[in-house]
């Protein structure tokens, strides 16, 4: 008896079809019997150079002398499957034992991949989307997907109409193949421009934020993707116009989506028509079940009203409101189901609730899973909900919201549950489950640029925004013990032609448990962005702050800093000192100006105000920061600043921000420091597109004040020209 199994490009296939199969038969004649030979045969195209079997006998788990095994046998045709073209397996039973025979064929080598009928793209770009190059083995499976790449690119760009198809030619006398790959591009799928048709100015506008087929732009759709026509986006389109038509009271209403071809360009004009229909209206609007709140609390909740276009989704959306404000008083189980009724002869929608209140409750334990690294007191500090208090929905959902907003986790899933302690209370405790997925919080990174201000600089960044520093005695034998603490922890370094930063920061946003929030910071600067100047830095500070309220802030800062100043004095080509340096103050005074160094002590006091909607990415509101220091308490030097700092954010449209910025910084020396005196790292400068554009970053300070009279027209015009250092200062003239 003998039986074939054929194991072609289709292997995983053939393999299911015969392992079904064989225990039919095969594994009851075949099991446990001796296999005395294994022969291999590789069928090789006339004129190629035989092929040494060996290697392939050596690949098999099954081995003659040896019982034979199906499952073996099998799992030995499955891997030369993945490395052969063709396999062919012939089993004979002769005189009680076992002839194995297996043909095989080496897969092809690809001799070239022809590309014909592209004329938008280049044969090298095709290539490279491609990525199969000649001279490699031929396996379909793979190529397959390689060229579904390809099909995608066409897409992508916009030819949605595009056919794309291969063919094998083989090159007789050789085992190898030409790919003959021919393209029908069709027209582009680029589109011009969006027509709505039955739609006001308004819909229009609603509408284009919430489709996906967009307009095409020549300087953003070839990094965004959009601009093109898709027919699976049209789809969801279609679905989307019509949820909207049919939320504005349309309910029977069609939407006809036509695709044109522009006659001035090689786009598409996508024109979409509204068949409304007939307008439906809400009617009477009925509550019941209701005992524990009153109907006139419950209409207030209610996003639909008698006489209003019918909306599906603000009905779906009253029944959620319902059931929050049930939740909101510990009945987090109540159910609010609705039933809709059309009246005869009139476009009217009658509306009923049925309330099933439910039993109230109140919080149990709060059990938290997923964690791993995280500790159990970060994620409890989010939480708003408190044992033995009474259920709150909005305090759930807003646990929830706090735990996603930190950025520790990959998702999180706060709900009550049902459990055997719950009973033994007498069921009116529900626990709570918070189920966590933790996600990377670390990030480290390299960086090169290059700036009119600072030339060539580069640096490295480190950064973990769930740090634990308890965990850093035993991060030498776990270095994972660093994360998970709920803490802050920064590294950068800057490594630039002009200047060298670096900044280490550690900051845990609630100490001990509390609101109150510690950080600390240690810095080391050196610069020389201005001309003839270098200040080196190096120093520390602490920080505390604590939240008064939602919207105000309370904050402290200590600070040390060792500053040392130089800057250059500015010589004439002839080598004498430039005279402006002395135009104020005597040259003895003006040359300890310009070479300072001692120890800054202050201590600071600020309140903030944060009224935005967002932290990272604000649309509207309004930050505040008004800042008293006072240096002097020790070290070398004895000034004052005030500062307060405005932030203004208005909405434009809906992906676009207008911000205002209002500073105002004032600066005083007092005591032993005169004003010739102040550190030059801790004065006030201007310029730079920031702030005064026009001018170099850093180019404009007090270091040294110009009186000008110039007369045009016969008016006497007063100016004052400002500028930090003596080298700009016939530059800053010019500019007046």
């Amino acid at each position: 008896m003998t039986y074939r199994r054929c194991i072609t490009s289709y292997a995983l296939f053939a393999f299911l079809c015969a392992t079904a199969a064989g225990p039919l038969f095969s594994a009851e004649l075949y099991d446990d019997k001796r296999v005395s030979h294994i022969e291999i045969v590789i069928d090789s195209p006339d004129g190629e150079t035989p092929y040494d079997s060996k290697p392939v006998l050596s690949r098999l788990k099954t081995h003659e002398g040896e019982e034979f095994s199906q499952n073996t046998f099998d799992n030995d045709l499955k891997n030369l499957s993945q490395e052969y073209d063709r396999v062919e397996p012939s089993v004979q039973l002769k005189n009680g034992e076992l002839l194995i025979t297996i043909h095989v064929a080496p897969r092809p080598l690809i001799h070239r991949i022809v590309w014909n009928g592209n004329v938008k793209f280049k044969t090298s770009a095709l290539q490279n989307e491609l990525e199969i190059q000649p001279n490699t083995p031929f396996n379909r499976q793979e190529f397959n997907k390689a060229f579904n790449k390809v099909k995608e690119f066409y897409i992508k760009k916009g030819y949605f109409e595009s056919q794309i198809s291969y063919m094998l030619q083989p090159i007789p006398g050789t085992n190898q193949v030409d790919i003959l790959i021919d393209i029908t591009e069709g027209k582009s799928g680029n589109i011009k421009k969006i027509v709505y048709k039955g739609f006001t100015k308004g819909e229009q506008g609603d509408l284009s934020d919430q489709v996906f087929l967009k307009k095409y732009n020549f300087l953003t759709s070839w990094l965004t993707g959009s601009g093109t026509y898709r027919d699976e986006a049209l789809e969801q389109d279609r679905v989307t116009i019509l949820n909207y038509l049919h939320n504005k009271g349309y309910a029977d209403a069609k939407v006809d989506v036509e695709l044109q071809d522009d006659p001035d360009s090689d786009k598409l004009i996508v024109e979409i028509t509204a068949h409304r229909g007939t307008l439906y209206k809400i009617g009477e609007i009925q509550f019941e079940g209701n005992t524990l709140i009153s109907l006139e609390d419950i209409r207030k909740r209610a996003l639909i009203h008698t006489g209003e276009p019918y909306s599906p989704d603000k009905v779906r959306e009253t029944s959620q409101a319902i059931k929050d404000l049930y939740g909101q008083k510990g009945h987090i189980d109540a159910s609010v189901q609705f039933d809709t009724n059309l009246e005869e002869d009139q476009p009217i929608f009658n509306v009923s609730y049925t309330i099933d209140e439910g039993q109230q409750y109140k919080i149990g334990l709060i059990h938290i899973f997923g964690n791993h690294s995280t500790k159990n007191n970060v994620i409890l500090r989010e939480s708003l909900l408190v044992p033995g208090e009474t259920f709150d929905s909005r305090k759930l959902k807003a646990t929830q919201q706090r735990l996603e907003g930190i950025g520790y986790f990959k998702s999180v899933n706060v709900y009550a549950v049902r459990t055997a302690d719950d009973i033994a209370l007498g069921e009116t405790y529900r626990d709570v489950y918070v189920e966590v997925v933790e996600t990377t919080t670390g990030n480290v990174s390299l960086f090169m640029g290059f700036s009119t201000m600072d030339d060539i600089f580069g640096g490295l960044e480190l950064t973990e925004r769930n740090f634990r520093i308890g965990g850093v005695l035993d991060a030498f034998k776990n270095f994972g013990a660093l994360r998970g603490g709920g803490e802050y922890f920064h590294i950068r370094g800057t490594l630039g032609k002009k200047q060298n930063n670096v900044l280490v920061s550690w900051m845990n946003p609630y100490v001990n448990d509390s609101l109150w929030r510690l950080g600390v910071e240690v810095t080391r600067t050196y610069s020389k962005l201005q001309t003839n100047t270098k200040v080196l830095t190096y120093g520390g500070s602490v920080f505390t702050n604590y939240p008064l309220n939602n919207f105000w802030t309370f904050g402290l800062r200590e600070r040390l800093r060792h500053s040392h100043d130089v800057v250059g004095i500015h010589q004439l080509s002839d080598g004498k000192e430039d005279p402006h340096l002395i135009a104020q103050n005597s040259y003895e005074a003006q040359k300890k100006l310009l070479d300072q160094q001692g120890l800054i002590s202050a201590f600071s006091s600020n309140l903030g105000y944060d009224s935005t909607d967002s932290a990272y990415k604000p649309h509207r509101g309004w930050r505040s920061l008004f800042e008293g220091e006072i240096a002097g308490i020790g070290g070398s030097f004895y000034f004052g600043k005030l500062s307060y700092i405005n932030s203004i954010y208005f909405p434009i449209w809906a992906k676009g921000t207008l911000k205002l910025k209002f500073d105002f910084r004032y600066l005083f020396p007092y005591g032993k420091t005169a004003k010739d005196a102040m550190p030059y790292s801790e004065r006030l400068f201007l310029g730079g597109e920031n702030s005064v554009r026009g001018y170099k970053p850093f180019m404009l300070g007090p270091l040294v004040k110009l009186q000008m009279e110039l007369e045009l027209t016969k008016i006497p015009i007063r100016l004052w020209a400002v500028t930090p250092q003596p080298s700009f200062l016939s530059n800053t003239i010019k500019k007046s």
